[in-house]
Formats: C-alpha cells, sequence, structure tokens
C-alpha cells in the first residue's frame, strides 16, 4: 500500500500543466524572414540550467518575458497536441524555431520520449532547430538527443563551460556555448586539457554582423559541422550572466 501511495505522489507530481504558443513567420528582425517559433511554458526548463530564473535571456527581455509570462498563464497558451498540429500544418522547407522560450519537456532533468518523439515526427518536412539545457550526462537524454538529430530535428546542446561543450562534441551532438558579453573574438578554438584543438567556437553570426545577417539567411544553428561550435555572447541581463559564467568556470 506504501508503495502504491509513493507511485501516485510521483506520477501525480510530473503531470504538469504544459502550455505552448505558435507564431507563423515572426517578425522578429533577429530571426528574420519567413521563420515560425514557438514558446513552450517555463515549467518546461530544467533545473539544470543555471540561468533559470537568473538571467534568462527569454525573462530578462522586455517583450519576451510578456509574452511568456502569457504562455505560462494560459492566456496565450494551447495545449501540446494543438501545438504538434500547427508545425504539421506548415509546407514542407519551412523554417521553424522551437522554444524561443522554454525547452523540451521532461522531469527532473530528464527529456520525457513521448513529447520528444511527437516534435521530431511532426519536424521531418521542416527545416526545424532548438536548444536544450537538459544534460546530456542525464537518464536517456543523450541518446534521445542523437536519435531526434539523426531524424532531421536539430537540437543544439546549450552549455556554459568549455568542458561541456567538448563532452558535447566529443558525443557528436550540434553544440552552443554561452559566452560573456565582454568576448570580441569571432572565433577562436576550443581545447581540451591536454591543448588538443577539439573544435572552432563561432560565435553567433547575427551578433557580430547585426546588419546583413539573421537567423533565416544563418541557419547554422540548423545544419552545420559538428567542431563548428556556435558561442552566444551573453545578452539582456548581462552583468547576471556574466557573473554566472565567472564562478561556474
Amino acid at each position: 500500500i506504501r508503495a502504491f501511495f509513493i507511485s501516485l505522489i510521483k506520477s501525480k507530481k510530473m503531470k504538469k500543466n504544459y502550455m505552448f504558443s505558435f507564431t507563423e513567420k515572426t517578425a522578429n528582425k533577429k530571426l528574420g524572414d519567413n521563420i515560425s517559433i514557438t514558446y513552450s511554458s517555463s515549467n518546461t526548463c530544467p533545473n539544470a540550467c543555471p540561468f533559470k530564473n537568473n538571467g534568462c535571456y527569454c525573462s530578462e527581455g522586455y517583450y519576451t518575458r510578456l509574452h511568456w509570462q502569457k504562455v505560462d498563464n494560459g492566456q496565450r497558451g494551447i495545449n501540446f497536441n494543438d501545438l504538434i498540429n500547427r508545425i504539421k500544418s506548415l509546407k514542407p522547407g519551412s523554417k521553424l524555431r522551437l522554444n524561443i522560450g522554454g525547452d523540451l519537456v521532461g522531469h527532473n532533468n530528464n527529456i520525457y520520449k513521448s513529447y520528444l518523439n511527437k516534435y521530431v515526427e511532426a519536424c521531418k518536412p521542416l527545416k526545424a532547430w532548438t536548444y536544450t539545457h537538459y544534460p546530456i550526462s542525464k537518464g536517456n537524454n543523450l541518446q534521445l538527443i542523437k536519435q531526434a538529430n539523426k531524424k532531421g530535428l536539430s537540437i543544439n546542446v546549450s552549455c556554459e563551460t568549455e568542458y561541456q561543450a567538448i563532452q558535447s562534441v566529443d558525443n557528436g551532438l550540434l553544440t552552443a556555448l554561452v559566452v560573456k558579453s565582454t568576448e570580441d573574438r569571432k572565433s577562436y578554438k576550443l581545447k581540451d586539457i591536454h591543448g588538443n584543438i577539439k573544435a572552432t567556437v563561432l560565435i553567433c553570426p547575427q551578433q557580430t554582423n547585426k546588419d546583413n545577417i539573421t537567423c533565416s539567411n544563418c541557419m547554422l544553428c540548423y545544419d552545420r559541422p559538428k567542431n563548428i561550435v556556435i558561442g552566444f555572447k551573453a545578452h539582456n541581463a548581462t552583468q547576471k550572466v556574466n557573473k554566472i559564467l565567472e564562478n561556474i568556470k
């Protein structure tokens, strides 16, 4: 009986009210023309993310924060099945950026396979990409991300340290690295503790050439060699993020 009640409590804890939003062809200048976007409610964000409620670019940006809050409280939110149907309505070859705010759906730092499989299936005919802070060292996350990438949904593993980035690259994953806002190099080599070059960090081209580059005409986060790590300079809460990066390195 005790075991039954424990399992019941756990199952109730896992049943969260996830909400989502979908915008076809966003007007966001950074993203550029003809890109659709989604948001996922903030309860999809894993606790492993050091920026959760603490410097997240989406919660610190004015317009992104307002929209994300409305997704959380249901004012602009739709359920997951409705989101999948909206994604499936896009024309083949359409560009889709998942999770401007939020992450993949999971619990206790573990990605939910059932949700991810539906994302993968819906995104098969599209050029779709996203980022995740779910740790590849936890549960089946590594294999799930690999499988999704192989089937066409580009999931970039978000890292905060060069060590994490090297681990991700060594596992053959698309990798993104948050760097300080003061980083002035456009690219640099990523080396392991023995001095071996493991990858090249390329600072997001849109951040280094805002007048000419958008996500739409770049698309490196969707398709690039695995040894090219995209570096994202801290933006919005720059001082807070810079301090976090300093403390965890």
